[in-house]
């Protein structure tokens, strides 16, 4: 039953108590397969709806327009990719603090590919620059600093720590792509986990004379 809480009487679209949150995530579930696989121009209120299992009404109780649950999802992602990096950085050595990143992204491969799918297109939105959203910003280039972080490590014994922190970054948004959008939810995490035996020693310790 749909009740209005402040005022005891039913409120359109409006669920009661705990129900509340947990409808409030499925939409955002629903919504981020629909970004991720329409894009943002694409996506409607009705396919979001529809995915979610809920009535129009309920959404719009949630969220007024569609630049709300971008926002929220946008948050969401980014409060996760800066957790992972807060967590790296906590280690002293670079090699450590690349593992240690590589190891949660291979989490979420496993545990939730759709942050992945939905963060690959925040950065194919942004690029695009039809839609263009802060926070989403900021968790790209939250990504993109921490690795210009690592390369800098290197910057006394490597000449081009620029093409070296491109080098990570590419590979981070490979690996977001093959588990959002080509791997099998079950599947995801193995690339990101053999990622860890192909970087050795020698990627952050390269002299710059060895050639």
């Amino acid at each position: 039953m749909l009740v209005d809480c402040a005022t005891g009487t039913r409120g359109r679209g409006r669920p009661v108590g705990a129900d509340s949150e947990r409808t409030r995530q499925t939409i955002l579930r629903a919504a981020r397969d629909v970004i991720a696989l329409s894009g943002y121009g694409a996506a409607t209120f009705q396919q979001m709806a529809l995915r979610a299992g809920v009535s129009r009404p309920t959404l719009h109780y949630y969220f007024d327009t569609r630049e709300q649950v971008y926002e929220a999802l946008a948050q969401a992602v980014h409060a996760q990719i800066a957790r992972y990096i807060a967590e790296a950085r906590e280690f002293p050595e670079p090699r450590a603090r690349l593992v240690a990143f590589t190891e949660a992204v291979a989490h979420l491969c496993r545990e939730d590919p759709g942050a992945l799918r939905f963060l690959v297109t925040m950065q194919v939105e942004q690029r695009r620059g039809v839609h263009c959203n802060a926070t989403a910003e900021s968790a790209i280039a939250a990504i993109h600093g921490f690795y210009d972080t690592l390369a800098d490590t290197r910057a006394d014994t490597l000449a081009d720590t620029r093409g070296l922190a491109d080098l990570l970054a590419s590979v981070f948004w490979g690996i977001a792509f093959h588990a959002g959008f080509v791997a099998s939810d079950s599947d995801g995490s193995v690339v990101a986990r053999q990622l860890l035996n192909v970087f050795d020693e020698k990627l952050l310790t390269l002299q710059s004379g060895a050639h």
